[in-house]
């Protein structure tokens, strides 16, 4: 599975490095992966055709929620995939997206509010 090839490479490389960076203390250089599966995801969405597979990043979309880096890119790309409709909603809620953003509407950050708001907004009128 592509997903597997993928995060299997990102693991080869983060360990690849322990050995400089426990000998030399060398800084450790973060894993792209959840970058690239965000811009993976972004390519996903902007195709447009309602006629494709459902993406495979999706569940990694939620995991990054948890990543105060990539939050905002998170929720902006999953409101946009929210807005495709009811079976957006429904796949969503499928792969777990109920605690994540439930979680996040708890927090303190201002900023991310309408982004939560939009995507809570969508949840319920889907999940009557």
């Amino acid at each position: 599975h592509r997903m597997w090839q993928a995060w299997d490479m990102a693991l080869d490389l983060c360990l690849a490095q322990l050995p400089t960076v426990l000998e030399n203390e060398d800084r450790y250089v973060h894993s792209s992966f959840f970058e690239d599966q965000l811009t993976a995801f972004q390519v996903w969405l902007n195709l447009g055709s309602k006629n494709r597979s459902p993406p495979e990043q999706l569940p990694i979309v939620l995991q990054v929620l948890l990543s105060q880096v990539h939050r905002l890119r998170a929720l902006e790309l999953l409101g946009r995939f929210l807005d495709l409709g009811p079976w957006a909603v429904n796949l969503a809620l499928s792969v777990g997206i109920f605690p994540y953003v439930l979680k996040l509407l708890q927090s303190n950050a201002r900023e991310l509010r309408p982004l939560l708001v939009f995507i809570w907004a969508k949840i319920l009128a889907v999940d009557n």
